[in-house]
């Protein structure tokens, strides 16, 4: 009995989750009015498609009449406008559908909760939005609009033959078992085959975009064998899940292909004895024949759909993972936020009480308590891995403390909503986050209020920004590369001091601001900083022991736990890790 469970679940896995595939359509928000009208088409071509052999079975058994002609042209007219009409509904039908799924999946992706991404690589994702959504929305779309007028075909149809003959109709279906026997298995085999190949497109798009990124570093270490090695490796896993997929569509072709001959052969036989007997006349068999033949066809259709669905489902697996994540908060909540009331502007105090945190088994903070009274700046110090940027994502709620309480102001983070809480900060972190585009959209990034050309060049001028900016191409308008490639590091870090002081927020949160500058410039972008921000809440993260001399109040970090609080002369007398780190820097020649 112990096994029962852990069977299901892999049945699951196999086969695929309907709960959770349901639940997915659910979410992407499908174009149910025009997939109704393309299912309204779709219906009118099959219940024209019934007239076919009735119209054309007198012109096939030998006759002339200028009645039955009119009548052959008219049907073929309709036929013509009605296939027409019934494509392009269907086509726009799959479009908008692909369109709001996208709109939908990229919105889940944008508000995952950000430990997700420590298991989940963003970069393997994207195909989710792109490939697999495409294949899997275009599949469910078809079989929607498809699978009740196939149906409503096949049973108007049989009723159609059963007038001739009951006989015919049992001929029609007697394979029934076996088909739906092909159904069902071979539905499994491709939606395996199907999540493989797009589990491992992902994979190879995810390996490609991280090793494009990083061009300059593979070239600086001539490793370009050893990447290609492993483009390769992932480019023959892609290749063998494409040929599993391969062999399922052969055996599908191939089994389909056999039942479709035995259901024919079966059919003709009935019809013909059914003709010798005299049960039915020449015009009778021909129409029956045709008939037969559209039943045949439709039967494979209805399979295809299903096959297609299960396909669908396949496709979708990492689409559905993707709105099944944890989310930071729901899209109501962001849209109810980002219509409230701005908050007022000034300065926040910051607390941290009794605050204790683990990635997953890693503990990376300890009952760590200090506070950062407003208006004030606070460092925070400490070797490598000792909790510096966890203090960082608590405060902007990227990750959820496990105990304690972080306070922004009067109030505990938790209970505020995430747009409003995040929008109280300014944020300077090493790498300077520049996304492409005009050196206008870099500035004005995130930020909701309407911004004159005069307020940009009076916070560049203060960034020390003004000067280049003239220099580019366009200026304002000039064109920036993907990650500021096409800027220097210093100018990539004052562009975001000029973001972070026209967004004016409560704190300034400042991540390893110079680590990546030379001397020179790094002493531009502190006395830029401080003199911007004056009078803002600041909490800064250095390794740097020359920025923290004049800061308020130092925290001292080790291991996750507080090691120390005070300013640099009390800490040099009363903290020993924080004197030996301040000692460490001199001797290696570093100001301190």
């Amino acid at each position: 009995m112990k096994g029962k469970p852990r069977d299901r679940a892999n049945a699951r896995q196999a086969y695929g989750s309907w709960r959770a595939f349901l639940r997915m359509v659910r979410q992407i928000n499908l174009p149910w009015p025009m997939i109704a009208l393309a299912f309204l088409c779709e219906m009118g071509y099959n219940h024209l498609l019934l007239a076919l052999p009735t119209t054309t079975a007198a012109l096939m058994s030998g006759s002339l009449d200028p009645q039955a002609l009119r009548d052959a042209v008219i049907y073929y007219i309709s036929y013509g406008v009605v296939l027409f009409v019934d494509f392009w509904c269907m086509g726009v039908a799959k479009n908008m559908a692909i369109r709001n799924a996208r709109d939908k999946a990229w919105g889940g992706m944008t508000r995952i909760q950000t430990g997700y991404y420590d298991e989940h690589a963003p970069a393997q994702l994207t195909s989710a939005v792109t490939n697999d959504l495409e294949a899997a929305v275009t599949s469910l779309v078809s079989f929607i609009t498809s699978i009740i007028p196939g149906c409503y075909y096949i049973v108007a149809a049989m009723a159609k033959i059963g007038e001739y003959d009951f006989l015919l109709t049992l001929s029609v279906l007697v394979l029934l078992p076996i088909k739906w026997v092909y159904m069902v298995v071979v539905s499994r085999w491709m939606y395996k085959a199907e999540a493989g190949v797009y589990g491992r497109i992902g994979v190879l798009t995810g390996y490609l975009a991280e090793r494009v990124k990083n061009l300059s570093l593979i070239k600086y270490y001539t490793n370009e064998d050893e990447e290609l090695e492993n483009g390769a490796s992932a480019c023959k896993d892609l290749f063998r899940a494409n040929m599993k997929r391969t062999k399922v569509e052969c055996a599908n072709t191939g089994i389909s292909t056999g039942i479709t001959l035995l259901q024919s052969l079966v059919t003709v036989i009935f019809g013909v004895l059914l003709l010798q007997s005299g049960r039915i006349d020449i015009a009778q068999w021909v129409a029956f024949f045709l008939f037969a033949a559209q039943i045949n066809s439709r039967f494979v259709e209805i399979i295809g759909y299903w096959q297609t669905l299960k396909s669908a489902q396949g496709m979708a697996v990492r689409v559905v993972e993707i709105m099944d994540a944890p989310k930071e908060q729901s899209e109501q909540e962001t849209k109810e936020a980002a219509s409230a009331a701005p908050v007022s502007k000034g300065s926040e105090s910051v607390e941290f009480q009794n605050v204790s945190f683990a990635y997953g088994e890693k503990q990376a903070l300890k009952n760590v308590s200090f506070a950062v009274p407003a208006g004030t700046a606070t460092a925070i110090v400490g070797l490598c891995g000792s909790g510096k940027t966890t203090l960082l994502n608590l405060l902007e709620r990227f990750y959820e403390t496990d105990e304690g309480c972080v306070r922004l102001g009067h109030g505990d983070v938790r209970k505020e909503s995430l747009t409003n809480l995040r929008g109280r900060f300014s944020y300077v972190q090493q790498d300077a986050g520049v996304f492409s585009g005009t050196v206008r959209e870099v500035l004005t990034y995130g930020i909701r209020r309407s911004i004159s050309d005069r307020e940009l060049i009076e916070a560049a001028q203060n960034a020390g920004a003004w000067e280049f900016i003239q220099k580019l191409p366009g200026g304002l308008d000039a064109s920036v590369a993907a990650d500021g490639a096409s800027l220097s590091g210093g100018q990539r870090q004052r562009l975001v001091l000029a973001r972070e002081f026209l967004r004016d927020a409560d704190v300034l949160l400042l991540d390893e601001p110079t680590s990546a500058l030379d001397a020179k410039t790094a002493k531009a972008v502190e006395e830029a900083i401080f003199r911007m921000f004056r009078g803002k809440t600041i909490l800064l993260i250095t390794h740097d022991m020359s920025l923290i001399r004049n800061m308020d109040q130092i925290v001292v970090m080790q291991e996750g736990e507080v090691k120390g609080t005070g300013r640099y002369e009390g800490l040099m007398d009363s903290c020993p890790l924080f004197r030996d780190m301040v000692q460490t820097q001199q001797l290696e020649g570093e100001p301190a």
